[in-house]
């Protein structure tokens, strides 16, 4: 008997071992087919990893050296060469400008330039003849690239054959007026390209690359050496079967313009090694297999005696400590390392007792309310906390209470929605008159069932808290938008009389022959332009709050700031009998490049506070220009002196706050606002420059400003002459088509327009503005900006989608910004007239639009 029992013993050992063995035989059989099929999955993700990273370079280095081209081109338009060309017509300066920029950029320079006006070409570099292309051609490539700044992909017929071109525009902008001079075409000529196919062979690491336009080969860098040919790769391409362990040829499409997929680059590249790591890596895993083979059966008996009974062992331990309440001691092994495994098990068991005791403890003695729930959302425990929350007194089974059951009522959804794996955070539930915030989480127990447990928190007062911030939030809200909107109110319902005001003033003062009544007219004039300021003071300041100011530069003469001056504040001092001095050592022909509008903002608020404040003595006003020095610009100094009241020390810093003056008695006395020097504060800041204020009490005040400055000497010779207004500016009547909402607005504008013999019909939004234009033809636009319905700039682009894309369209705006000028011009608008319209800015665009347009327009 103990020999059969023996005997069974030794049969049961060696099949635990025997099948250990044979699963990982299997197992291990397994992973080695998986990691075959994984490695050849990853040989050929490789692959194509490389296909995309190459197409990804060659996409890269085209778009690369489109937009080298494309901003040496943007740049080369806005040089002073190029713009002055229109005037001088200097065509050996240009030739060499481009040759210049040509040798500075030789890698980014265009195969061929040229230079049209609005309707023709002017200028080419003599490049294009090289390929083939003559004046006619250029021509061509004029009138078919499109009016937006893309590149064209486009083919033209030369001397040399069909040729395959990109070319851009881009637009010559006059910089002071904003008048559209021309443009600048470049072209790249793509047909055996070598330079190209050079950089790109280069750039996508490739052996060889391709260039298709359209369905037609171009270019490639096939050599005779080379075993394939253009037509064997084409033929690879077309049929889809490319060997992959010998050839990767990567397809690239590339969008040129509004045309997708229209350039193709094929990219070959040898792959001679993949095919011997894909047998290198089969021999060696077949030899590990193998290896393995024969180790897992060697190893065997080894197992049999040293390990299974060991393991059995450990294993009828976990067992039973896992099936008794208590945890008892390992009784210890042979073996150190299942030794060591028991007494850590051991260890565990023991540590896991007394935590589930001590979770007990902190369950049933914790403040906060915890509730166990099974998982069909019935309370399975429930801690004191919890108990004296819900006002249970009684058993759960018999609890029945309103608030008890809406409770339940409520928490059951989310422990639902918790037992399945979510994690709930932050559910707030009402109990009574006070409020909870629950987390829920579900938990594994030993019998794999699954619980859930809800913690709260009561948060009454903090759900109040919140409903105070809320509240007080909404009320800010509110009181901001309500200024914002009556800002914006006030600005329209002022300006649009004020428009009116100082445009029949203008007409008046045009048209008035009686002297005895210039003077009435020039006051209501500078009475209209003085109430233009202070509403621009207060929006100004709105602005400089929102952060939305911006600074707009332009070359000007110094002296018009010294007259602006002299003709507003010495009447003003002659009337107070006291003395204006204003000291300029700036030289006479000195002009400024900087905001002109905010610098006689900072001077005239400063003067005006000067003058405002002093009763006898003098306003010293003084100009000083310092040098330029290294790492500073140079600095336009100003110094406002004055002998009038003084400020307090103590009142000096707060004099620059918004709606404040140093004492409250002098709003009463001297009126204002109290928003002339926080703008003057704001400006200079903005300016990045410096203000410095000293006064005395009684003795006067001196405020120093130092701006940043950029000179341009010698501008005001240039503009020295006066524009002389020309009525008789053209020999026949002028078909206007004024697109203005405002009826004030538009009755200035048709005054003006008849003053010059034209003929103007009147729009009152661009629905009204498109059906005129569907019945009747005219020879100009002018267009407003804001349009009820639909804006200006949408209206342009539907005239010169769907109507006419050729009738000048010159557009009306209040804003100066250089972004709605842009915005006009991409639209396709011709020229920007800044509102409101004046009679200087009208002559000048009209002689802008008999130039360019009248005559062209005539014929049409």
């Amino acid at each position: 008997m103990p020999l059969t029992n023996f005997n069974k013993h030794k049969t049961l050992a060696t099949l635990i071992t025997r099948t250990l063995v044979w699963v990982i035989t299997i197992f291990t059989v397994g992973v080695l087919i998986q990691s075959w099929h994984l490695s050849r999955d990853i040989v050929q993700e490789e692959v194509k990893r490389t296909s995309r990273q190459t197409s990804s370079l060659v996409h890269n280095f085209f778009e690369y050296r489109l937009a080298s081209l494309q901003i040496l081109q943007d740049s080369n338009a806005k040089s002073d060469t190029v713009e002055n060309f229109f005037n001088n017509h200097d065509y050996r300066g240009l030739d060499y400008f481009f040759l210049r920029e040509d040798n500075l950029e030789p890698i980014h320079s265009p195969d061929f330039r040229f230079i049209s006006h609005l309707s023709d070409v002017i200028w080419d570099d003599g490049n294009a003849l090289f390929y083939g292309l003559e004046s006619s051609n250029l021509t061509e490539l004029f009138h078919k690239v499109d009016i937006h700044s893309n590149w064209n992909a486009l083919v033209t017929d030369s001397q040399l054959g069909l040729k395959h071109t990109l070319i851009r525009r881009t637009p010559i902008v006059q910089s002071e007026s904003g008048e559209v001079l021309g443009f600048l075409f470049a072209g790249v000529i793509l047909d055996d390209n070598a330079g190209l196919l050079a950089n790109l062979l280069q750039g996508s690491n490739s052996d060889d690359v391709i260039l298709r336009f359209g369905d037609k080969f171009i270019a490639s860098t096939i050599s005779p050496d080379d075993n394939y040919t253009v037509q064997s790769i084409s033929d690879l391409i077309y049929s889809g079967e490319t060997d992959l362990s010998k050839l990767l040829i990567t397809e690239t499409n590339l969008d040129v313009g509004t045309k997708q997929n229209i350039l193709t680059i094929f990219s070959v590249q040898r792959n001679p090694s993949v095919l011997a790591l894909r047998n290198s890596y089969l021999f060696w895993i077949f030899l590990s297999l193998a290896v393995i083979t024969t180790i897992s059966f060697l190893t065997r008996r080894w197992l049999n005696r040293k390990v299974t009974k060991e393991l059995s062992e450990l294993m009828v331990y976990t067992k039973v400590a896992v099936s008794q309440d208590r945890v008892e001691k390992f009784s210890g092994s042979s073996i150190h390392e299942f030794n060591h495994i028991g007494n850590t098990l051991s260890n565990t068991f023991e540590r896991l007792s007394e935590q589930e005791k001590l979770f007990q403890d902190l369950f049933s003695f914790s403040l906060s309310p915890i509730i166990v729930w099974t998982e069909k959302g019935t309370i399975l425990q429930i801690n004191p906390a919890a108990k004296k929350t819900l006002d249970l007194f009684e058993e759960l089974s018999q609890a029945n209470s309103k608030s008890f059951v809406s409770f339940i009522n409520q928490m059951r959804p989310l422990v639902l929605k918790a037992s399945m794996g979510a994690t709930l955070t932050g559910i707030d539930v009402p109990i009574g008159e006070k409020v909870y915030r629950w987390s829920l989480s579900a938990i594994q127990t030993r019998d794999d069932s699954t619980l859930v447990l809800s913690q709260g928190q009561d948060i009454t007062k903090l759900v109040e808290a919140e409903k105070q911030s809320i509240k007080a939030r909404k009320e800010a809200e509110w009181s901001a938008k309500a200024r914002t909107d009556f800002l914006a109110k006030m600005s329209h319902e002022i300006r649009t009389p004020l428009n009116g005001i100082l445009g029949i003033s203008q007409l008046l003062k045009q048209g008035g022959d009686d002297g005895k009544y210039q003077e009435q007219i020039e006051v209501l004039c500078n009475s209209g332009e003085h109430l233009l300021a202070v509403l621009n003071d207060i929006l100004d300041f709105s602005k400089i709050e929102n952060g939305s100011f911006k600074l707009e530069k332009h070359n000007f003469k110094f002296k018009e700031v010294i007259t602006a001056l002299e003709g507003i504040y010495r009447p003003l001092c002659d009337h107070k009998n006291i003395e204006l001095i204003i000291r300029n050592d700036l030289s006479v022909n000195t002009a400024l490049n900087t905001d002109q509008v905010r610098l006689n903002q900072i001077l005239f608020n400063l003067v005006s506070n000067a003058v405002k404040f002093t009763h006898q003595g003098h306003v010293e006003v003084s100009f000083t220009l310092e040098p330029e020095e290294l790492n500073k610009a140079a600095g336009l100094k100003i110094q406002v002196e004055d002998t009038g009241i003084g400020i307090l020390s103590n009142q000096i810093q707060q004099i620059f706050d918004p709606f404040v003056q140093s004492e409250a008695t002098l709003t009463r006395e001297y009126g204002g606002s109290g928003l002339g020097l926080a703008i003057v504060k704001n400006l200079v800041t903005i300016f990045d420059g410096e203000i410095d204020v000293s006064s005395e009490v009684g003795r006067g005040t001196r405020f120093e400003v130092i701006l940043p400055i950029e000179t341009a000497i010698g501008l005001a010779e240039n503009n020295a002459k006066e524009t002389v207004i020309d009525f008789n500016l053209f020999p026949e009547a002028v078909k206007v088509l004024l697109v203005e909402d405002n009826h004030t607005n538009a009755f200035i504008a048709k005054a003006f327009c008849e003053k010059y013999g034209m003929d103007v019909i009147w729009a009152k939004d661009g629905k009204e503005a498109l059906e005129f234009l569907k019945t009747m033809s005219f020879e100009l636009i002018l267009m407003d900006n804001q349009l009820p319905f639909v804006s200006g700039i949408e209206v342009t682009k539907q005239i010169r989608n769907t109507i006419d894309k050729t009738v000048p369209i010159y557009a009306c705006t209040a804003d100066n910004l250089t972004s709605t000028r842009q915005a006009f011009f991409a639209a396709g608008a011709d020229f920007v007239i800044v509102k409101p319209i004046k009679k200087k800015s009208l002559y000048e665009a009209l002689r802008h639009f008999k130039r360019y347009h009248y005559y062209s327009a005539c014929e049409h």
